[in-house]
């Protein structure tokens, strides 16, 4: 097999990932190895270059990373042996949190329409389908993705009024539901770990994992007493949100 990395990126990538990159175990399956690192500040389109440059190359898998993140060695073999394990199977992602280290990013019951209904999926130890996995460490099967229409990512952008904030996200939620919507799993595979890595602190997240008497049971991130917390699905309620439709295009220049 052929493998792909991909690495997206603001164009620094992290010391920490560079020198977990370094020391990622590359499985005998792999007959050869190609990357590309694509930097940018759109996060969704950088995905789409990396992915249209694999299937180009014609590789048969893609092992996409962000540059904060912090790779097991061992993280390539296991994500591949998902894949071997499960023909229907068309990316499997590993578990990380996020950068502040709050919550880990997985989705269930996701609904682009009304994101205030998605949940944090009960799992364990062992690889569990799920609606959606982030994209910090995922690899994917591209003779899946060859069957889909490009482009292949679009997103949301959370607007955040009150903080004078917005945020482009989703990117991959709206990726995986793609995926799902062909009849293809998403696995998350929570035995790989993947530290992330903040910039603004220089420390990893999460300081401590979650143990599984926690994680096994599906949660909702709700915003309580001035806060966002996790709390058990039966006393989480979806919030509101309203959505506006804005179009973008890909501009790509002619050769």
């Amino acid at each position: 097999m052929r493998l792909f990395i991909g690495i997206p990126t603001s164009g620094s990538p992290a010391k920490p990932f560079v020198e977990s990159l370094a020391t990622l175990e590359i499985p005998a399956s792999f007959s050869s190895v190609d990357r590309t690192i694509v930097t940018g500040n759109f996060v969704p389109a950088q995905r789409e270059l990396i992915v249209r440059r694999a299937l180009a190359r014609g590789a048969d898998r893609l092992l996409m990373c962000d540059d904060d993140m912090v790779l097991p060695k061992d993280a390539l073999a296991k994500l591949s042996a998902v894949l071997d394990e499960d023909s229907s199977c068309a990316l499997a992602g590993a578990l990380y949190y996020s950068r502040d280290g709050f919550r880990p990013m997985i989705v269930g019951n996701w609904n682009a329409a009304d994101t205030t209904s998605a949940t944090i999926p009960a799992f364990g130890d062992e690889p569990v389908a799920v609606d959606g996995v982030g994209f910090g460490c995922v690899l994917l099967r591209l003779d899946a993705l060859r069957a889909m229409e490009a482009p292949y990512f679009s997103a949301q952008v959370y607007i955040e009024p009150n903080a004078s904030r917005v945020r482009v996200c989703n990117e991959d939620y709206l990726f995986c539901a793609r995926l799902r919507a062909g009849n293809l799993h998403v696995i998350l595979h929570p035995g790989v770990r993947c530290g992330h890595f903040d910039r603004a602190t220089g420390t990893v997240h999460p300081e401590a994992w979650e143990d599984s008497r926690v994680t096994s049971e599906p949660r909702m991130a709700v915003l309580k007493d001035g806060s966002i917390q996790l709390v058990p699905l039966a006393a989480a309620q979806s919030g509101d949100e309203r959505h506006e439709l804005a179009a973008i295009s890909y501009v790509w220049p002619g050769v």
